[in-house]
């Protein structure tokens, strides 16, 4: 088990109270790549009377997030089905471009994986924060790497563990597929651009985040990146990164630096039969009803972020 516990806010009592009260507020962030959002054309659905099929796939770190938001909504809406798939977050997003799926689930921008005309007409949903850090087997004694210790393991200069104060033996890097949002947003933060040689292997490139921690558990010397939400399982630990805790408080303050937005993308020319269902989905991941799971499921409510950071990954304060 991660010796880390994800923060809870002392708000969460007070949400939890509110989740009982019926109806689905709209609250929270959205973005727009193209001009009006789904909520400015359908403005006063009334939920109770929703009926209709949609189908959202995507980005695998947050979709345990998701599905509980789809259990909580079906069972509020019985006429409704959210069907729910992985993929990773290049699938999703050319998914919803190409209009195949209503939501398209991303940990990245739409921009840092689509061709500019596949960007027109998306609208951009933040539902939340994700935090990432690097996870390793539970047999591996070391405990902190600095970004420059992990850039190098991931580029494949450092390849045993003595050369990071560990005791020794081969690393074996575990990887996350091509098109996987939290393997680009984990380079990003930590590669800045540069790119592994063709000669490096890593042990293994797998298709979701839930793979990765099965991996990761059973081989020893391992290490790969997760969302915190995945930090919490038999068999791996995470790490501490330049001394920082991988923790709510330190992505909101701005310390902790490998984090992301989770986008849920959807059409703004959406076919009216699924417009309806997909708005009032988008709108109950936002709302308070739900706010207190985002943060128990190991996520960050849009609202506590202190710093922002925009498609060319710059940070500023918010």
């Amino acid at each position: 088990m991660s010796k880390f516990d994800l923060s809870r806010r002392q708000f969460i009592g007070a949400l939890g109270a509110t989740a009982a009260i019926a109806g689905l507020a709209a609250c929270g962030n959205t973005g727009n790549t193209g001009t009006d959002t789904p909520s400015d054309s359908t403005e006063g659905t009334d939920t109770a009377a929703l009926v209709g099929s949609i189908s959202c796939s995507g980005a695998t770190s947050f979709q345990p997030l998701v599905e509980k938001a789809r259990d909580a909504f079906q069972d509020a809406n019985p006429d409704v089905s959210v069907a729910i798939s992985g993929g990773g977050s290049g699938q999703g997003l050319s998914q919803v471009a190409e209009g195949s799926v209503q939501i398209g689930r991303s940990d990245v921008f739409a921009e840092e994986k689509l061709e500019a005309d596949q960007l027109e007409g998306l609208v951009d949903n933040q539902v939340c924060i994700v935090g990432m850090g690097p996870i390793v087997n539970a047999g591996v004694d070391v405990t902190d790497l600095t970004t420059d210790q992990l850039k190098g393991i991931f580029l494949g200069q450092i390849t045993d563990w003595s050369e990071v104060g560990g005791t020794a033996g081969a690393i074996q890097v575990i990887q996350r597929e091509a098109g996987s949002g939290t393997r680009a947003t984990f380079e990003a933060a930590v590669l800045g651009g540069e790119v592994a040689p063709d000669s490096f292997r890593p042990v293994a490139e797998v298709d979701s985040s839930g793979t990765v921690v099965e991996q990761v558990a059973a081989t020893a010397g391992s290490i790969s990146y997760v969302a915190f939400n995945y930090m919490e399982n038999d068999g791996i630990k995470a790490l501490t990164v330049d001394g920082v805790e991988p923790t709510q408080e330190n992505v909101e303050s701005g310390d902790f630096m490998i984090w992301a937005y989770e986008h849920m993308y959807t059409r703004e020319d959406e076919d009216e039969s699924t417009a309806a269902v997909t708005k009032a989905f988008i709108e109950f991941m936002l709302s308070d009803d739900f706010a207190a799971t985002v943060v128990e499921e190991g996520f960050i409510p849009m609202a506590d972020m202190q710093v922002k950071k925009d498609a060319d990954g710059n940070i500023t304060a918010a």
